[in-house]
């Protein structure tokens, strides 16, 4: 064999050794794809996401609290019996694995419950106003977590005493209710309002001076952890990607004046009045907030760093400007994750009155 037959040869065979790792590449680049599509459930990528596959961003700046489990609503109730001996403390057992009424099961506190008391005669005399406050918030303080309250919120807390009304759900001799409130920031994310916690717990002294029962009205947030820095920047188009160029409407309400309605209807009456898409001037402000949401048959709750999009467009002339405050435009509010991009939460049409619709004064 000749030395060009052996160059031509060794030619071939390189090009078909580059030929075969093409091909092997593009059949792993196959096979991945398909693999993705697979494990992405058939779904498209967002509209505002890359192309290249590799740039892909996923939230991480994400956090889900999951409800208390039975045993674990259990064990808090009988933690607060065991640390307030005396007549037994009994809670709703048919609410408390499934209800919110009984147990705050994301922040883990209790929010009622009461004595099992066997009847009696009245005290005489019953106490006082100024003792009922004292033994209430003795008890609070006994009990601050148990009651979803931090240290350094209860030298805060306000204080108001009032009788005993027939349509509170107390003991027959309770005669003092004392309402104990009071605001507080979550520690470490004090600049986002929106999970700001509020203390509201009513308690209920007998006229003997003990406490009955207890009502805990608070909205007090679990403790979070997110990263307060997005992924995307403010002025990241991206933000409003998924904004721009959706369509919007709003719904008016036909009915006329209660004075000119002989009965009430059965059924509210919309019709839809379309503004037709956003454009990026429309784009009034972006706000970075921690939303949050709940998951099924409140299985868990989800809080998400994101941005909040404000959209102002130009109210319709069938509208009455009375009923915006004299503005001339409709606010919608898009919730956008702050990694990717994606609106997790759609603005709501606004349900407003005809022009022709008088606007009551209060």
């Amino acid at each position: 064999m000749g030395p060009e037959r052996l160059k031509l040869l060794t030619v071939v065979a390189s090009l078909r050794l580059v030929e075969l790792v093409r091909s092997s590449r593009r059949f792993a680049a196959a096979a991945l794809a398909l693999l993705a599509l697979g494990c992405g459930g058939g779904e498209r990528l967002p509209p505002s996401a890359s192309a290249s596959a590799s740039s892909q961003v996923a939230s991480r700046h994400v956090q889900v609290v999951h409800a208390m489990t039975t045993p674990e609503r259990r064990a808090l109730v009988e933690r607060f019996q065991s640390r307030n001996p005396g007549a037994k403390w009994i809670v709703n057992e048919e609410a408390l694995a499934s209800s919110l009424m009984v147990v705050d099961p994301f922040a883990g506190f209790l929010r009622r419950a009461r004595r099992d008391l066997p009847p009696r005669a009245p005290h005489v005399p019953p106490v006082s106003a100024e003792e009922a406050a004292t033994r209430a918030r003795a008890f609070v303080e006994r009990n601050a977590d148990l009651l979803g309250l931090p240290r350094h919120v209860l030298v805060r807390l306000g204080e108001h005493v009032r009788s005993v009304a027939p349509t509170d759900h107390a003991s027959p001799n309770a005669v003092h209710v004392v309402r104990f409130d009071a605001s507080f920031e979550s520690k470490g994310y004090e600049i986002f309002h929106e999970v700001d916690n509020l203390a509201d717990v009513e308690v209920f002294v007998d006229d003997d001076g003990e406490v009955s029962s207890f009502v805990n009205r608070s909205r007090v947030h679990p403790r979070l952890s997110i990263d307060k820095r997005p992924a995307l920047a403010q002025e990241d188009p991206r933000v409003t990607a998924q904004v721009v160029g959706r369509e919007v409407f709003v719904l008016l309400d036909d009915a006329v004046s209660l004075s000119d309605r002989p009965k009430p209807r059965d059924v509210r009456e919309l019709r839809r009045i379309p503004l037709g898409p956003i454009r990026a001037e429309e784009v009034a402000g972006v706000r970075l907030v921690i939303h949050e949401s709940t998951g099924p048959r409140l299985a868990w709750l989800v809080y998400r760093l994101a941005w909040l999009v404000e959209v102002r467009k130009p109210a319709p002339p069938e509208v009455s400007g009375g009923v915006l405050g004299g503005s001339s435009y409709v606010a919608f509010r898009y919730v956008v994750d702050a990694d990717t991009g994606d609106v997790v939460e759609d603005a709501r049409a606004p349900v407003l009155p005809p022009a022709t619709m008088p606007i009551p004064t209060l």
